[in-house]
């Protein structure tokens, strides 16, 4: 009788675990194995499963299994697809304000940018833009500030911009525009081929663990920072709103904490893991340089100029501006005094 009575409450546990489970494809626009980018949704994925006790799994899949990279927001929105792990810059065109969200030129570092995010409106507003795409998003992984970029020549003065072939997206394509570059959009499987044969003057990329994977050091020799572009920048998960509606007040709460913890693991990951890579570069014979105060205030002041344009161009980009300016002020008043020299 015993025996019959574990049997029988296993049977009925497990029906309800059957049940209750939900298997959600999950689909990247990143390759994988790029590193961080990859450990980050792979924290994600299996932190979710492990705290739900295996009832809430997203399978992921890298980019253009299920969709291409640049479809996964529409067809996340039309159920084509469950989930999408993406980034904010990849929907410009359609939503002017992931422009700040990718990362605010001369802006918010990473622990200032994710504080706006949770505490001072950027999570409403960026949930506001993606909602008449029928998603729901959130911020799933912060990255600390990128690198300025690669260069085939030195950069020493503002006007070395003029001419310069500069893979350089969103708004620091339209900044660098002002300095006299030509930006260019060019897939990221193309560049190394773009940089070596002239295609391209220069290219930003990313942080310097995500840059030796693509073997940059081989064709361009000055590597710059700071990246004054991208800060501080954001992965991102979107779910199908339908899917999100049917999820239980235990599965949301999961999303969202498992989200929160991303933020904080790819801020601790991006501050340890720059140091070999950088090493490597050099060991190459890549100059890594900063640039020098009259370009960064030549950049700076571009900056000014770009983000008061953009701003008379949409509603809502203007409202994320105004929003983090005022973030701004309340959040460096206090940094400000408690700064220790």
């Amino acid at each position: 009788m015993k025996f019959k009575l574990i049997a029988a409450a296993l049977a009925f546990a497990f029906t309800v675990s059957g049940a209750a489970a939900k298997d959600l494809n999950l689909q990247s626009v990143f390759p994988n194995g790029l590193p961080v980018t990859h450990d980050i949704m792979d924290f994600f994925v299996k932190r979710t499963a492990a705290v739900s006790g295996g009832t809430l799994n997203f399978k992921p899949y890298e980019a253009g299994k299920l969709s291409p990279p640049f479809e996964v927001l529409e067809n996340v929105g039309n159920g084509s697809i469950d989930a999408g792990w993406s980034y904010p810059a990849y929907w410009d065109r359609q939503i002017p304000l992931v422009n700040l969200l990718t990362g605010v030129p001369f802006g918010p570092g990473a622990t200032e940018f994710v504080t706006w995010i949770y505490r001072g409106g950027g999570l409403e507003l960026w949930q506001e833009a993606y909602a008449k795409f029928n998603v729901k998003v959130f911020p799933c992984g912060t990255y600390v500030s990128e690198a300025g970029g690669w260069f085939r020549k030195p950069i020493e003065k503002p006007e070395d911009f003029q001419g310069l072939k500069f893979r350089m997206p969103g708004l620091g394509g339209k900044i660098v525009a002002k300095l006299g570059a030509s930006p260019q959009l060019i897939p990221v499987g193309e560049v190394f081929l773009a940089l070596e044969t002239g295609r391209l003057d220069a290219t930003e990329m990313g942080i310097p663990a995500v840059d030796t994977r693509f073997g940059f050091e081989k064709v361009a020799k000055y590597y710059y920072f700071p990246g004054w572009h991208n800060p501080a920048t954001f992965a991102e998960l979107l779910i199908n709103n339908e899917i999100w509606d049917k999820m239980t007040p235990a599965e949301k709460a999961n999303v969202e904490t498992t989200c929160l913890a991303a933020n904080l693991f790819g801020i601790m990951m991006g501050a340890t893991v720059q140091h070999d890579p950088i090493e490597k570069f050099k060991a190459a014979g890549v100059n890594v340089l900063r640039f020098p105060e009259p370009v960064l205030a030549a950049l700076k002041k571009a900056t000014a100029e770009v983000m008061e344009e953009e701003a008379k161009k949409d509603p809502l980009f203007a409202r994320g501006v105004e929003s983090l300016r005022k973030f701004r002020a309340v959040y460096g008043e206090y940094q400000t005094l408690s700064t220790i020299p």
